[in-house]
């Protein structure tokens, strides 16, 4: 249960959007989403335990809907994390699987990351340089990217997508074989040795939203939930100061609850994404290939869910590898990035999983192996088609 003091405190903080209309559960589990936590020990109950290592204080800090004021791009883009790890899907030994660039106070953050951009030939690439590093040397094998909070308008949707659909789309690519070149393999996870389909995360690592959710209270804010209980987050056996930290949870309970992760997730499920649109660009966007991967899936009773994903692992050559495996996911493959958030992106961060792409046609450029050709024939339109190709996706 959400302690009494602190609903009624988020009651008076989103009272807004309740005059509008909206349910008391979505209500309450945006406050939550928005909230900022604070560190342990702290005068109201219920609202400590951030880090002690940490990214965010809060969910929105994350997956903001505007661009940072005063940005500078050697630092962390609110709204990106370093991911770490190699290609057996293990995180780092010392500093495990995402580095936390904040601590609190009287804790050493993991390092402070140097970020550049380099451009060639009109794409760009980050690279990504250390310094401080507050519990030594990366292992050898442990590689370093960048991953961008995406926009969750939809992610509600996307989450009714039955399992029979996603099964199906694989099936018919397997059936069409190698004569489109696409081979979407799918992202199963296990949980509680049961084996099911992950849908959300770059790589489909969760299988719902509610898994997601407490993945990013533990790595992104250091707070614990009952499925990743440590109230130290993803700090190593080698961070003994971290995990020696205060946090906010009575012995044998947890910073966050199931209930409030519930009432988020009501809040995402209340998150619509952008009307479809009429376009006749479609047509371009089906013929060249893209429709194959980012496709339309659908409900159980039928209705169409224009997220233009398949919810599939593909591979997608060796310039998006960034070595390290996730889940199901082998280094370059990546699971079929929504396009209905396309628009919303652009104006917060770009696109592609480190958000690389500052538009679609750079997007594209970087799409290789299983999406090699559908690239090619994007590349081989006009210049009058592939404009209108790239504003039908940009405009979504």
């Amino acid at each position: 249960m959400v302690p009494r003091h602190l609903t009624l405190a988020l009651l008076a903080a989103a009272a807004p959007a309740m005059a509008l209309g909206a349910s008391l559960d979505a209500v309450v589990g945006r406050a939550l989403f928005e909230r900022n936590w604070v560190s342990a020990p702290s005068s109201t109950q219920s609202d400590d335990g951030l880090g002690p290592l940490y990214d965010a204080p809060s969910c929105a800090s994350c997956h903001q809907q505007r661009p940072p004021e005063d940005f500078d791009e050697t630092t962390v883009q609110p709204g990106t994390i370093i991911r770490l790890g190699n290609a057996r899907g293990a995180g780092d030994p010392a500093y495990g699987n995402q580095l936390q660039t904040r601590g609190v106070s009287g804790q050493t953050p993991e390092a402070n990351p140097d970020i550049v951009w380099n451009v060639k030939d009109g794409r760009r690439a980050a690279s990504i340089t250390l310094y401080s590093q507050g519990f030594g040397a990366l292992a050898q094998d442990t590689k370093m990217a960048l991953r961008r909070a995406p926009v969750l308008d939809g992610t509600g949707l996307l989450a009714q997508v039955p399992e029979s659909e996603i099964l199906k789309q694989a099936q018919a690519q397997k059936r069409k074989g190698n004569g489109i070149g696409i081979a979407g393999e799918l992202p199963w996870v296990t949980v509680n040795g049961k084996r099911v389909l992950g849908r959300f995360g770059w790589r489909a690592t969760s299988l719902d939203l509610k898994a997601q959710i407490a993945m990013a209270f533990s790595r992104d804010i250091g707070l614990s939930t009952k499925a990743h209980p440590d109230p130290f987050g993803d700090c190593t056996a080698r961070e003994t100061a971290c995990r020696a930290g205060p946090h906010g949870a009575k012995t044998g309970e947890v910073e966050i609850p199931d209930s409030m992760i519930d009432l988020i997730v009501k809040h995402l499920e209340s998150l619509e994404p952008a009307a479809p649109k009429q376009n006749a660009a479609e047509a371009l966007f089906n013929r060249t290939g893209c429709a194959e991967c980012h496709a339309t899936l659908h409900l159980a009773d039928g209705t169409p869910v224009k997220a233009y994903t398949d919810l599939l692992l593909h591979r997608l050559g060796p310039e998006l590898d960034d070595g390290i495996g996730e889940g199901a996911a082998a280094p370059g493959q990546w699971r079929t990035a929504p396009l209905w958030n396309v628009a919303k992106s652009l104006k917060i961060g770009g696109l592609l999983h480190d958000g690389r792409a500052r538009s679609v046609a750079e997007a594209v450029e970087w799409h290789g192996g299983e999406a090699a050709p559908a690239r090619a024939r994007f590349k081989a339109l006009n210049a009058a088609d592939r404009e209108a190709l790239a504003a039908f996706v940009s405009g979504l």
